[in-house]
């Protein structure tokens, strides 16, 4: 079994509050980018707002990262 096939397998198992938070940390760093993305597009100032929230989703990803990769 190859190393991606493991950490597979081991997401597979985690609970469903672990899942829950992935994937509403990709969800906020999605908004977070949308939100910089229109900024530069548009006059508003929402460049903190966005930035805020890529930086909330990358610390709600540490738990999760440590949880599947790296704990044994």
């Amino acid at each position: 079994m190859g190393w991606f096939a493991e950490k597979f397998e081991k997401f597979r198992k985690q609970s469903l509050r672990v899942i829950f938070t992935l994937i509403f940390a990709k969800f906020l760093f999605g908004v977070g980018l949308g939100v910089l993305l229109a900024s530069y597009f548009q006059a508003y100032d929402w460049i903190l707002c966005g930035w805020l929230l890529i930086v909330i989703s990358l610390l709600l990803h540490i738990p999760v990262i440590y949880i599947t990769l790296i704990k044994k």
